[in-house]
């Protein structure tokens, strides 16, 4: 009997001097509406839709 476990989030990084971020799930027309994400000072921030995970890559 095969167990379903949820899947790992997405994680994109991004680059270090991003301020904010967007984020439609990334299935097009089945993804999510667009939402943007100010990360104010914070390396990461995720999408309270699809619980991507989006990382500013280190300098």
């Amino acid at each position: 009997m095969a167990q379903n476990l949820p899947q790992a989030p997405e994680i994109i990084e991004i680059p270090s001097d991003s301020d904010q971020v967007k984020c439609d799930g990334g299935n097009g027309p089945l993804g999510h509406p667009v939402v943007w994400y100010s990360l104010d000072g914070r390396d990461r921030v995720e999408c309270g839709y699809c619980d991507r995970l989006f990382l500013k890559k280190s300098r």
